[in-house]
């Protein structure tokens, strides 16, 4: 399993341990049997999870190719999205 890293930010629990971080499973999740961390499951922090979790249904690459693509939006359009649906 990796360490919880986000996926979007790249931002590190063990540098930021006052950010809460979790795993959002996609809709290509595949569980493995062996060491290592399965393809559709990925850490976000507490910034991106919510936006994460709005996306579960798609596979993690589209989602976050959706995610960077809005966060290259200005911050006040990205607001306005967020408070009346997409």
């Amino acid at each position: 399993m990796e360490p919880p890293i986000c996926a979007l930010c790249h931002r590190d629990q063990r540098d930021h341990e006052n950010l809460e971080f979790d795993l959002v499973r996609f809709r290509n999740f595949e569980s493995i049997d062996h060491p290592g961390h399965p393809d559709g499951l990925l850490w976000f922090c507490q910034d991106h999870l919510d936006g994460a979790r709005r996306l579960d249904s798609r596979t993690s690459g589209e989602a976050l190719r959706l995610m960077r693509a809005d966060e290259q939006r200005p911050r006040w359009l990205r607001v306005l999205r967020r408070a009346f649906g997409r």
